[in-house]
């Protein structure tokens, strides 16, 4: 198919002509005529001799000759710039964004999708009103085969259509008018189409499940954002263009249609079988939030508090796995129409299943779509890691209603300011429905830790970045755009409060409702609150140094004799590459920040206290008595500390002697900070061991994540090393004392389960007789006997079980994986099967990712990375991903976030100098699309890699050589 359609129809002759009809070559016989036929064909030598027909001198032909040269570079560069649309006509339009002529006010959408034959015929009426005049429309179309057109004014007379073109590369389409369209007035657009149920997972596609009879049911569903409606229908798709949407859509009567709205009217249409379904008219919004499902799913509601009905849709294998996912949405539903302080606009919110689903789910409007994973929950078989995940994507996708769909970004420059708000809302909501789990605790590893870990790479990128095609705007969903967004807007909240963050959300959400929103908008409202209270803090000076450019500062401190000096400059973990290819989008600030620098004292251990440090280093008293003093408390602040070596000394005692005298946020804040320093080459490896000999004495889930995290980094570090089985060792010597505590009971609290399953694991990977032997027998008992394993020991048990087990253990998990239906099961299955040692298999098992009947594509990337971490895997992976990126690449295409995660699974635990050659030499030559940004970070990792073996190698080496004597036996598995 010729980019995105294979025909073209006039609407005068409205009959389907083929592109190949306008062949400018001429007739066969034009083409087919003999060198002696032509008039042109002459011998060259002739050119040059006395008494020829054609003569010139030798040097009229060298000028002759030069012009010609000059004549092909310039038609070169004409056809460089040109932008030739699909019949070979220039496109008038050269920017990858629309024109601001026209603006859509309302959308009639018909849609008949054939879920047999994956046929779709469309029909679009658009009303639009022009904003400035113009002779020309031009709207978002992909994949869409144009059938018919017409444009009519107000009062229904046509306006001729004198030219139609499409411009695949920019995915638009342009209608050339015979008048001129007249400021402030009305058009209606129609636009007739045939396009088919994509297999993607974008766009308008078709995706299936396995009913209780073994029967493959299919459906059809949409997943839009950021820039697929336009594969669906004809449409202004950027999200400043919003408007009200009407669907009426055709189905076969066992099915059932979801939209944004609620069904309005189901109708039999006469001779056919068929039904058409017209739903309720919608709210103005973005293209992106337009969403709509065929399917034969079963669902259950319940009414809100606030009188709004609440639905959960799921296949009916799996429908009883959707009460908790309707239970926690109702409780944190209510609680955010009370939070936001704005009714929510829709009479009815959906929450639905889908088999076969990119992202973890998409907020659309009344319609929210999730993965299986993300949504069912069955207490006999999902852990409580699962459970929080499904409470937390929930509270996520709900927190977008506001913050997103009722507010929208001007545009995806500022996509932070949905993501980062959900993204620190998702705790919050979590928090009202299960206050027990200590959600503001887990933002720390959730949210913080990984932003400043990638935020801490030259190959990052602002929170608000410019932003034009569709493969930038799929780049910047990433870790900076959710995850710092969330973590700056907590810093915000520390010294700004609570009560006065939640009133300027509210006033920014008022101010701006059914329309769009620049960050300076949200700046504006808050500073307003912030005035009327009395607090004259410059919102926006102070957050345009955290929004506009890339990184954080690391403040360094020293302390001597009561007297604090605190500098700050940019932290950059990699030495390399000193070139910054992010240079502030506010040439002004320069990398500097103004830093909330908060902190407590041995004097004053709870009391907090703040200095500002404006763009500038700070200077202030402590008190001579002082003997330690703990900077960012909480770890509120987005930045990292660095203390002088009795700073750091002091700590260290503390820790030692009576760790609790700090949260359990500041001791997971000291871990995080101090190997992080190591990483970069800042501070002596052996000053983080120093520190980490205190996980003795520690029992709280937040230091531990904290802590294992970096520990088990450095286990992959030092694979090929000796200091590699000393590092096992003396990770073993840590937890042991709690691996023995905690035992493998599921008892306790939310946290302490979850940290059963953290010491259970890392037991097993340090080569724990005891703790491999256990999950070997529970993992036969299971196998054989069909003994119950409870969910959150199930993870340690499956992975035990494979690595050190036999093919026919491996092949019941892949049975188990294509029987179950249930959703969190299967997702094991994938992880354990991805630790078998056996070579065979797993080259079997990264085969099956090239066969979605075999493997999902949404799971694609869940094996890459569990096998790379494997490190059997590595490099089966690595080169399983090269010989086949033809088919991932056009299996993913360039447009989606998952090439960059793939490249990143596949990479990340490269360690030498020959990997990064390996690596840079394969995608030298090698289009990544949107994976541009991600492959620019995971070359920097392995740069990265290479520094810590350089600064920390001997050092780390020998301070274990003295602490560990060396183990008989050990094993290294990852730990995640």
């Amino acid at each position: 198919m010729p980019g995105d359609m294979t025909r073209l129809v006039s609407s005068e002759e409205n009959k389907d002509l083929p592109l190949s009809s306008y062949n400018t070559l001429g007739s066969d016989s034009d083409i087919s005529r003999s060198p002696n036929e032509s008039g042109f064909m002459v011998n060259k030598r002739a050119m040059y001799e006395p008494g020829a027909v054609m003569v010139c001198s030798q040097k009229r032909a060298c000028c002759v000759v030069s012009m010609g040269f000059a004549a092909i570079i310039a038609v070169a560069l004409i056809v460089a710039f040109t932008k030739p649309a699909t019949n070979g006509e220039e496109f008038p339009w050269t920017d990858v964004r629309l024109p601001f002529h026209v603006r859509p006010l309302y959308y009639n959408i018909s849609l008949h999708p054939n879920l047999t034959t994956r046929h779709v015929e469309g029909h679009v009426t658009i009303k639009l009103t022009a904003i400035e005049e113009t002779t020309a429309i031009i709207i978002h179309g992909h994949d869409l085969n144009i059938t018919d057109y017409s444009l009519n004014k107000k009062y229904g007379k046509p306006i001729e259509i004198l030219k139609f073109l499409v411009y695949p590369p920019h995915q638009q389409l342009y209608l050339g008018l015979n008048e001129i369209l007249r400021r402030g007035s009305n058009y209606t657009l129609r636009l007739k189409y045939k396009t088919t149920l994509k297999e993607g997972l974008e766009g308008f596609y078709l995706s299936s499940y396995i009913n209780a009879d073994g029967e493959r049911r299919y459906l059809a569903t949409t997943h839009f954002e950021p820039t697929s409606a336009r594969a669906a229908f004809p449409c202004f798709d950027e999200p400043h263009m919003k408007a009200q949407f009407f669907l009426s859509l055709v189905r076969e009567p066992q099915h059932i249609a979801l939209f944004n709205m609620p069904l309005q009217d189901s109708v039999p249409l006469q001779d056919t079988g068929l039904v058409m379904d017209s739903f309720e008219e919608s709210k103005i919004m973005s293209t992106y939030l337009v969403a709509f499902v065929v399917c034969d799913y079963k669902s259950v509601s319940n009414m809100t508090r606030h009188n709004i009905s609440l639905s959960v849709y799921a296949p009916p294998t799996m429908i009883d796995q959707a009460g908790y996912a309707l239970q926690v949405a109702s409780h944190i539903f209510d609680f955010y129409q009370d939070f936001f302080g704005i009714k929510y606009p829709l009479p009815k919110q959906d929450l639905i299943a889908i088999p076969d689903f990119g992202a973890g789910a998409m907020e659309n409007w009344g319609l929210i779509t999730y993965r299986e994973t993300a949504l069912m929950f069955d207490a006999n078989h999902t852990s409580s890691w699962a459970q929080q995940g499904v409470a937390v994507v929930i509270a996520h996708e709900l927190a977008h209603q506001w913050f997103g769909n009722l507010v929208t970004m001007s545009w995806w420059s500022d996509l932070w300011l949905n993501e980062g708000f959900a993204s620190f809302m998702e705790n919050i909501g979590t928090k009202a429905a299960q206050p027990g789990w200590a959600m503001e605790e887990q933002f720390l590893v959730d949210k913080m830790q990984p932003a400043l870990a990638l935020d801490a790479l030259l190959a990052s990128h602002p929170i608000s970045t410019p932003v034009k095609d569709p493969a930038q705007i799929e780049s910047i969903f990433d870790t900076i755009s959710y995850k710092k967004g969330a973590s700056i807007i907590s810093m915000l909240e520390s010294f700004i409060g609570h009560k006065m963050l939640a009133e300027g959300l509210q006033l920014y959400l008022r101010e701006n409702e059914f329309g769009n929103a620049a960050t300076d908008d949200l700046w504006a409202a808050l500073t307003k609150v912030t005035k009327k209270h009395n607090n004259e803090l410059d919102i926006k000076g102070i957050m345009d140094t955290w929004t506009l450019q890339a990184g954080f500062p690391l403040v360094s401190v020293t302390l001597q004799d009561g007297h604090i000096l605190a500098t700050q400059a940019r932290f950059v973990v990699c030495e390399e590459n000193v070139t910054d290819p992010n240079e502030p989008l506010n040439t002004t600030i320069g990398y500097r920040w103004h830093v909330p620098l908060t902190y407590i004292t041995s004097e004053q251990p709870h009391e907090q206290a703040m200095h500002w440090m404006n763009l500038s280093d700070v200077e202030f008293e402590v008190g001579k008595d002082v003997k330690w003093v703990k900077f960012n408390v909480g770890q509120r602040g987005f930045f990292r500390v660095s203390y002088d070596a009795a700073g750091w000394a002091g700590l260290i005692s503390l820790l030692r002697n009576n760790h609790t005298a700090l949260s359990s946020a500041d001791r997971a804040n000291l871990v995080d900070d101090i190997f992080t320093l190591v990483k970069a080459g800042t501070i002596n490896g052996s000053l983080a061991l120093e520190l980490s000999l205190y996980l003795k004495n520690e029992t709280r889930y937040i230091p531990w994540h904290t802590a294992l995290e970096h520990l088990f980094q450095w286990v992959r570090l030092l694979f090929n090393y000796p200091a590699h089985t000393q590092m096992l060792q003396y990770i073993h010597t840590l937890i042991i004392p709690h691996y023995k505590r905690i035992g493998w009971n599921n008892t306790g609290t939310h946290l302490e389960r979850l940290l059963r399953s953290k010491i259970l694991s890392a037991a097993v990977y340090c080569g724990d007789t005891h703790a491999i032997q256990e999950a070997k027998r529970m993992f036969h008992d299971w196998r054989i006997n069909g003994t119950f394993i409870h969910p959150n020991l199930r993870a340690v048990v499956y992975r035990t079980g494979v690595r050190y087990g036999t093919e026919e253990d491996w092949r019941h998990c892949w049975k188990v994986y294509n029987t179950s239906t249930i959703p969190s099961e299967k997702k094991l299955m994938l992880k354990a099967m991805a630790q078998t040692q056996n070579p065979w298999l797993m080259q079997q098992f990264l085969e099956y990712t090239l066969d979605s009947t075999k493997i999902r594509q949404q799971d694609v990337l869940t094996v890459l990375q569990e096998v790379s971490k494997n490190p059997s895997g590595r490099f089966p992976a690595w080169r399983m991903v090269r010989q086949h990126w033809a088919q991932i690449s056009r299996q993913f295409g360039q447009g989606s976030f998952t090439i960059g995660s793939i490249i990143k699974a596949v990479t990340s635990t490269f360690t030498s100098a020959f990997d990064l050659g390996e690596v840079e030499s394969f995608f030298k030559d090698v289009s990544v699309g949107s994976g541009e940004r991600a492959l620019a970070q995971a070359l920097e990792t392995i740069r990265l890699h290479i520094q810590w073996h350089e600064h920390n190698l001997d050092d780390v080496s020998h301070w274990l050589n003295q602490r560990v004597t060396p183990a008989k036996t050990q094993v290294e598995v990852d730990p995640q």
